[in-house]
């Protein structure tokens, strides 16, 4: 028992952090929307009256998330918004602190923030689903939908593009994340349908590719469909419970990355919620 109990804490410790940083490249989206990264971005809104980050990420990520502002406008960051409450996409806002810029969440990610000394909190939040912010003649919208990937979820539009950010809620070309450890799959299935309503055409993502289109998040429902099926199917067909996880198969996305590593997991999320309602 204790080496389980030492190993699963060793798995949560390890979490939050990121991979080292590879070639961090600057991806100019819009005339003033930029997103900055490597397999995981950060992104930075440029106008009249200053900038906003969203994610700062970690502090290598985010100190290569300044320079690139400072490349394009002299303008000081203004507002960093934090999309939800894991350390991964917020651990960096230490690095934009000469600038006095306000820290902003949706009031249930600052809530869950699990206090860390790297870790700006909030200095203020919103609440309720929806909001829009304004600077220098620019609109951001803020939409949440409840608990799903993490808490306080945020996705971002960006009206003058029909465009939205969606942060790990939508992953590209990859299988969902390990044993998504503080997710709600069912309630993460019910917001993409939310999130398709919006009005957009372009979607940015934080992970592994910034830039794709409503495609993106038709993989991800379609996905999420087939491994309800398959596991509902197991059960129905008397597979014993711990043989599940290793029996289950989606051939149909042998090609999305970790798919031979996390797609168990991923199997044993959803057992674990048919299982015990959680």
């Amino acid at each position: 028992m204790k080496l389980t109990i030492t190993f699963a804490l060793s798995i949560l410790l390890v979490l939050p952090v990121l991979l080292p940083a590879q070639d961090i490249a600057t991806i100019q989206a819009q005339e003033d929307l930029y997103f900055v990264g490597d397999r995981t971005y950060s992104c930075f809104y440029v106008t009249d009256a200053g900038v906003i980050v969203i994610d700062p990420l970690d502090s290598v990520r985010a100190t290569a998330t300044l320079a690139a502002i400072r490349k394009v406008t002299d303008q000081p960051v203004k507002y960093v918004f934090y999309s939800h409450n894991h350390w991964d996409h917020i651990s960096g806002g230490r690095v934009f602190a000469e600038d006095g810029p306000q820290f902003i969440s949706h009031r249930e990610a600052k809530e869950h923030i699990t206090p860390h000394p790297d870790v700006v909190t909030p200095d203020s939040t919103w609440s309720g689903d929806r909001t829009t912010f304004r600077l220098g003649g620019k609109e951001l919208e803020l939409y949440y939908y409840g608990r799903n990937h993490g808490n306080g979820m945020t996705v971002f539009r960006f009206p003058a593009y029909r465009a939205i950010f969606v942060i790990d809620l939508v992953v590209p070309d990859r299988v969902l994340y390990a044993y998504l450890p503080d997710a709600s799959p069912r309630n993460w299935v019910e917001d993409l349908e939310e999130i398709q309503q919006l009005d957009f055409d372009t979607v940015y993502m934080a992970h592994l590719r910034a830039i794709g289109d409503r495609k993106d998040i038709d993989l991800m429902q379609a996905y999420f469909a087939d491994l309800y099926a398959a596991v509902e199917e197991a059960l129905a067909n008397g597979t014993p419970f711990f043989e599940i996880p290793t029996t289950v198969k989606l051939p149909q996305y042998e090609h999305l990355k970790n798919y031979e590593a996390w797609l168990p997991m991923n199997v044993w999320r959803i057992l674990m919620e048919k299982s015990i309602g959680k």
